[in-house]
């Protein structure tokens, strides 16, 4: 169990946190909570579901605890990324964070989305049980989300990204 769900948790956490020491230890809390809590899994969703509603419910709780911000831009990497002439030092790590820098000015709730649909494969109605939307309200958000996501990205960085393409 450990072992297939870790990194799951892990990720949606420092998602949610952007602090990895927390992550970590929100991981923890919530794999042993899932596995005292099994008997709770009833079945009518998949186990990957149930576990992410209990981590994301969890780090809510520490959030909510903790009234800690969920946001926070690394400037430095900002910065990196507002000379004029972006392409002449660009790498594939550096391509990865100017990616994240973009998705992280998203608000939670379409990253969750995005991330839920694209990166975990969630069907729509998995991610309408682990949010508890609707089908047709996660359908819409997903809709905007990737909306959101593409008038995020400037002109400069979608240029960048078509050249990469094409090398």
């Amino acid at each position: 169990f450990v072992n297939n769900y870790q990194q799951f948790v892990y990720v949606l956490c420092v998602n949610i946190l952007n602090d990895k020491e927390v992550a970590e230890e929100i991981t923890q809390d919530v794999l042993i909570k899932c596995i005292e809590r099994i008997d709770q899994f009833k079945g009518q969703s998949k186990l990957k579901t149930w576990v992410y509603t209990v981590a994301r419910n969890e780090t809510f709780n520490y959030i909510r605890i903790k009234k800690l911000e969920t946001l926070t831009i690394t400037n430095s990497i900002e910065n990196k990324y507002q000379s004029e002439d972006i392409t002449t030092h660009i790498n594939q790590n550096d391509l990865k964070h100017l990616i994240g820098l973009n998705f992280n000015k998203l608000p939670f709730d379409q990253k969750e989305i995005l991330t839920l649909f694209y990166l975990e494969e969630f069907s729509l109605k998995e991610i309408a049980e682990t949010t508890q939307l609707s089908e047709s309200n996660v359908r819409v958000k997903l809709y905007r989300a990737r909306e959101t996501f593409r008038a995020v990205l400037s002109e400069k960085d979608i240029t960048l990204l078509n050249q990469l393409r094409h090398e």
